[in-house]
């Protein structure tokens, strides 16, 4: 009996020595998780400047943009991607300012694409009233704050995705050393007072010498005539501002008022108003009203103090072709020619413009937006060196100044085409 419990316990010993011994050691630890590289550092921003340099209230205006890095860029040389915001005091939003969908470039402009080199700019004038159009234009005023952009909107949220186009500003490098960005800000400015007009020549006096001393040839001056301010004369006004899609559709309304104390007998007629037109890069054109065609009586009429008629013209039908060819902003100044006389009657007879042109803004024509392909401006020479100092002496590095923008020289005079 003891010999088999004996042999039993032997068995089960045995047994037990089978087992493995991992079934009793201490589990392993996990293999620790490999750590992610650190990222990168953020790219410098793209160095890009830009200026808007405003002389006056109603331009033109100035728009410039440098390159300042070391590096390369590639820009749009395009002023209609420009965008305004005027703070005016006073008022709790600022008067945005910029182009309508229609004349504005809806993604990058390959057609206007520059490349930059370091130190190199360019250099464009505009007309501010393009962008400030309409009731936007009494914003132009001396005292506000012009905040002034070249691109597109920044992406609203942070991303870590690399940045998609298009941009104002972007490295010509197959791997950028700086990043690309989507606009452009130009340092704010404030406007100032526009160019005084030129002061009125000094009143003459009952013998039209207004310090006593007689003429050179010693003979007295010829009085100054008597001019009666309250007689009837006409005024003309026409549109200020005018949005016009196409060439075709150009038509301006035009208001001929007795703006005199007394009334005028006159004929008024569509036929007898002329129009000048001023447009990008110098073009001027004319559309000459008829000449006076003999009217009869009835077709005169009384004119009462502060009464007007109008009219509606289209353009289209009374300028030459190719008074529109492109797109952008166009001065029309209108003039009335009311030559009509009729026997029996004293017609009241006069030549009268408008005194400030209508601003036109055309969205689509033939021709381009621009008349030329875009060209960089060189990068200013280096600073002389010192020669007064000894050569011995270390020289401490100076960077080259960035040129301060200045406004290109005004273009020739255009002919008058008629």
């Amino acid at each position: 009996m003891r010999s088999s419990r004996a042999s039993l316990l032997a068995s089960l010993f045995c047994l037990s020595s089978l087992v493995s011994p991992s079934a009793h050691a201490a589990p392993k630890a996990l293999p620790a998780k490999a750590q992610k590289a650190p990222e990168p550092p953020p790219l410098p921003p793209a160095q890009a400047r830009l200026w808007i340099v405003a002389p006056t209230m109603t331009g033109p205006w100035t728009m410039r943009i440098d390159n300042e890095g070391a590096v390369p860029l590639r820009v749009p040389a395009d002023v209609r991607l420009l965008r305004f915001e005027i703070e005016i005091e006073g008022e709790k939003k600022p008067v945005t300012c910029e182009l309508p969908k229609a004349l504005k470039p809806s993604s990058f402009p390959e057609s206007r694409a520059l490349l930059l080199g370091p130190g190199q700019s360019y250099v464009e004038p505009f007309d501010p009233r393009l962008f400030c159009f309409g009731k936007a234009a009494d914003a132009l005023r001396p005292g506000v704050t012009l905040h002034a952009r070249l691109g597109w909107d920044p992406p609203k949220k942070a991303t870590k995705k690399p940045p998609e186009p298009p941009f104002a500003a972007e490295s010509t490098e197959r791997e950028p050393t700086v990043a690309p960005q989507p606009q452009i800000l130009a340092p704010a400015i404030v406007l100032g007072e526009s160019l005084p007009p030129p002061p009125p020549p000094p009143p003459q006096a009952a013998n039209g010498n207004t310090n006593g001393t007689k003429p050179a040839d010693g003979k007295p001056a010829a009085p100054a005539p008597i001019v009666d301010e309250r007689a009837g004369r006409l005024e003309i006004t026409a549109d200020s501002f005018k949005d016009v899609a196409a060439p075709n559709g150009v038509s301006l309304t035009v208001t001929a008022k007795n703006a005199g104390l007394r009334p005028i007998f006159v004929a008024l007629r569509p036929w007898m108003f002329s129009f000048r037109v001023d447009g990008p890069y110098g073009h001027t054109k004319s559309c000459l009203g008829d000449p006076p065609r003999g009217l009869p009586r009835d077709a005169f009429r009384t004119l009462k103090p502060g009464a007007s008629t109008s009219f509606t013209i289209l353009l289209h039908e009374v300028c030459p072709r190719g008074t529109f060819p492109r797109p952008g902003l166009y001065r029309v100044t209108t003039t009335l020619n009311a030559g009509e006389t009729t026997e029996g009657a004293e017609a009241y007879t006069a030549e009268v413009s408008t005194k400030t042109p209508t601003l036109l803004r055309l969205a689509s024509a033939p021709d381009p937006f621009f008349a030329e392909p875009p060209k960089a401006l060189p990068a200013p020479p280096p600073p002389p060196a010192d020669t007064s100092a000894s050569p011995d002496a270390p020289q401490s590095p100076e960077a080259t100044p960035s040129p301060a923008p200045a406004a290109p020289s005004s273009p020739a005079p255009a002919q008058t085409d008629k």
